[in-house]
C-alpha cells in the first residue's frame, strides 16, 4: 500500500495538483481545509459520501459554506470540496462519483477544487475500478469522472490551465 500512495502522490504532483498527506482526523481535516480556503466567499461541499461522518460534520463549520446553493451561488462559488470515490496511482487521478447532489458542481465548476481521499481507496490502474473485487465492486455501479490535475487544454496552441474548470486542484490524502 505505501508504494501505491507514493506513486499516486508523485503522479498527481506531476499533473500539477497539490497533494497534502494528513491524519484522517476531523480536527486535522478542518484545519487544513480552512488553510486552503482562506478568504473564499462561497464554498460548495458535496455530501461527503466517501468521508467519515465525523469529517463531514467538521467540514460543515467552514465559513462561507453555501448549504443549499442556488444556480447563481453555484456559478460564483470560489471553492468546491469533494470526497473522492477512489484515487488511481498510475495517473495521480482522483475519481469522483457523480451521483450525489453537488458532486458535479463541487468538482467541475469552481476555481479551486479540494478533494479529500482516503489512502485505502487508492488503486493501481483505472481498470481496477471495474474489478468486482475492488472497493466492493462499487465502480461497476457508479457514474465516475476521473480528474487528473487542474483543468487544462492545448487545443489552440500551448498548454493553458483553468480554461473550462478548476484552475487549481488540492488533494488532501487521509492516512
Amino acid at each position: 500500500m505505501p508504494a501505491l500512495i507514493d506513486a499516486f502522490e508523485a503522479n498527481a504532483r506531476g499533473a500539477a495538483a497539490t497533494v497534502v498527506r494528513m491524519a484522517a482526523s476531523p480536527a486535522v481535516a478542518l484545519a487544513l481545509v480552512l488553510g486552503a480556503v482562506r478568504d473564499s466567499r462561497a464554498i460548495v461541499l458535496d455530501p461527503g459520501e466517501f468521508l467519515s461522518p465525523e469529517v463531514t460534520e467538521a467540514l460543515g463549520y467552514l465559513p462561507g459554506l453555501v448549504r443549499q446553493p442556488s444556480d447563481e451561488a453555484l456559478s460564483t462559488a470560489d471553492v468546491g470540496i469533494s470526497s473522492a470515490f477512489a484515487g488511481i496511482a498510475s495517473t495521480g487521478s482522483v475519481c469522483i462519483a457523480m451521483g450525489p447532489p453537488l458532486a458535479a458542481a463541487a468538482s467541475l465548476l469552481v476555481p479551486l477544487h479540494i478533494v479529500l481521499l482516503y489512502a485505502d481507496r487508492i488503486v493501481e490502474r483505472p481498470r481496477d475500478l471495474f474489478n468486482p473485487t475492488c472497493l466492493d465492486g462499487e465502480g461497476l455501479r457508479r457514474n465516475l469522472v476521473l480528474i487528473t490535475g487542474p483543468s487544462a487544454t492545448a487545443d489552440m496552441g500551448p498548454l493553458v490551465r483553468g480554461v473550462h474548470g478548476p484552475h487549481r486542484l488540492q488533494i488532501f490524502l487521509l492516512e
